[in-house]
């Protein structure tokens, strides 16, 4: 079974992604913030990362990177209120496979999800 991480500081915005993201049978851990995303992402060595970018301790791009030194071959997808396009371009640039606006369509995010997954 695939796992996803899903890293936001909002736990409302995490409860809603994990019930789209379980309810097509993907297994589902979480973090709150980016420090806690690094442990996770450490020990429970997800198949996808979904990441927040405008969170209080480490900005969302900051957690891709560290993700992305951990682990070259790491994927990841943005999910953020922050929809302005140089942001987008950046996370492209720094490795992301994807990005998502919040609020989060349920079928553009689970299809964005499986086409990752699907392709590893």
């Amino acid at each position: 079974m695939k796992k996803v991480l899903i890293v936001d500081d909002a736990a409302f915005a995490r409860s809603i992604q994990k019930q789209i993201i379980a309810s097509v049978g993907y297994e589902v851990t979480e973090a709150g913030n980016g420090a806690e995303a690094l442990e996770v992402f450490k020990t429970e060595k997800p198949d996808l990362v979904t990441l927040d970018l405008l969170m209080p301790d480490m900005d969302g791009m900051d957690v891709l990177k560290s993700i992305l030194e951990e682990d070259p071959d790491a994927k990841a997808i943005i999910c953020s209120t922050d929809k302005q396009k140089f942001r987008q371009e950046e996370a492209k640039e720094t490795g992301a496979l994807g990005f998502v606006a919040k609020p989060v369509d349920p079928e553009k995010l689970l299809e964005m999800i499986k086409n990752i997954l699907d392709d590893s």
